[in-house]
């Protein structure tokens, strides 16, 4: 084995038989007068043991001053007999750990909400918005924002139906970590709107998900925070197809069923440019009984192939109504991928099925989709609320009006 040998010019200096002084240099200099040991480098530097803190306090007996360089706390250190204890003298800096982010949610049309894992050390982070996942087209405004010491960011002014991807980097007065993992999300559907009868209307590209999932035995009647039922409970199906809501928590009413299923009226026909808001962001609201017919209608008559049915036969007939061809308002509202419809309106009606009054468990999850509307049912009793149906055989779109209000349904808002 060939041994590597470094030749260094060290000048030791005796005086009868005992060790002065030490030179270490680039050779042809002595130490200097008033140094025991002098290192004269130009290129190199002076390391002194490295040791966790675990190695440290493994030292036996350490001496009076004893200096080392900790690896954990990223300090030197110095052993003080006085004190039996080690004291830092000078402490270099931690960058925060690399964060994580994680899915988005509160999916809309034009945002989402960023988020990611706190990390160690962090005092804030910086948050990149892309159009590609190499992040070289940033989103205007998303380029290092630099968003504080929180760990969800809402990212508005976006556009609908188009994939984003975001990252994060921690930082603290030692500096900026690498960047985290990127995560990809896709924009909801583009706002539906349809125009007729000097009336437009412009509803959510998405159906509601907000609150928190609850087993669909138990009642929504929690009044300090919105509560939904998942399809099958299963969480997967609210991120597929939307939250299922009993009647009144989409209202948002304060009150809690009793054994008539009984519940304070609410009639508002027409509410344009207000209506009940409920469970729905601001500057929309859950669509009234004509508003939803109206938009029926619209979405037959304007949109082709177009239809014949009357705005008076949408209001008045309950049942299935409109044509039942691809003129059809079901037809023409029903997601085109994920059911069996066009999806020209831009609706993207979803089969979500409902949560059975009784909590006995969830129905039609493959084949048909169900629609609240603001409006009770026009006669006693009071525990029942108008609604829509869509279904899979059918082109046409039910006005249905003896639905208990304490069935799960789906909930679409429309902007005010």
């Amino acid at each position: 084995m060939k041994k590597k040998i470094i030749l260094l010019c060290v000048y030791v200096f005796f005086i009868s038989n005992i060790i002065c002084q030490v030179a270490i240099n680039n050779c042809g200099t002595y130490s200097h007068s008033i140094a025991d040991l002098d290192l004269d480098w130009t290129s190199k530097g002076l390391l002194i043991p490295r040791m966790t803190t675990s190695q440290r306090n493994s030292i036996n007996s350490p001496a009076h001053s004893l200096l080392i360089f900790n690896t954990t706390t990223n300090c030197f250190e110095w052993w003080d007999n006085s004190s039996s204890q080690w004291i830092s003298m000078s402490c270099g800096c931690n960058l925060p750990t690399t964060p994580t982010a994680t899915s988005a949610t509160n999916i809309q049309a034009t945002s989402f909400s960023a988020n990611w894992n706190a990390s160690t050390g962090a005092t804030g982070y910086y948050l990149d918005v892309a159009t590609n996942a190499s992040f070289t087209t940033f989103v205007s405004g998303y380029n290092n924002l630099n968003v504080g010491n929180i760990t969800t960011y809402t990212v508005s002014g976006l556009t609908c139906n188009t994939t984003y991807y975001y990252r994060v980097r921690a930082y603290n007065t030692c500096g900026t970590t690498a960047n985290s993992n990127t995560i990809t999300v896709t924009t909801s559907a583009c706002n539906p709107t349809c125009t007729a009868g000097g009336i437009t209307q412009t509803w959510l590209g998405s159906n509601s998900d907000v609150g928190n999932m609850i087993n669909g035995s138990n009642e929504q009647n929690n009044n300090t925070q919105v509560e939904k039922y998942c399809y099958n409970n299963l969480p997967a199906n609210c991120t597929s197809y939307g939250g299922l809501y009993q009647w009144a928590e989409a209202m948002q009413f304060d009150y809690t069923y009793n054994n008539a299923n009984a519940s304070p009226d609410y009639t508002c026909d027409p509410c344009y440019g207000s209506g009940r808001q409920g469970i729905c962001p601001a500057g929309y609201h859950i669509p009234t009984d004509l508003e939803w017919s109206r938009y029926e209608w619209c979405v037959e008559t304007t949109i082709a192939p177009v239809g014949s049915t009357s705005l008076s036969t949408f209001q008045n007939t309950i049942g299935w109504r409109g044509d039942n061809s691809t003129a059809g308002p079901g037809y023409k509202m029903k997601h085109n991928s994920l059911w069996n419809g066009s999806n020209v309106s831009g609706f993207g009606a979803l089969a979500g099925g409902y949560r059975i009054y009784d909590g006995s468990g969830f129905s039609f999850g493959t084949s048909n989709g169900f629609y609240w509307t603001t409006v009770e049912r026009s006669s006693s009793p009071n525990d029942q609320a108008l609604m829509r149906q869509f279904a899979g055989t059918e082109n046409r779109i039910e006005r249905h009006e003896s639905n208990y209000k304490r069935h799960g349904m789906t909930v679409r808002c429309l902007q005010n």
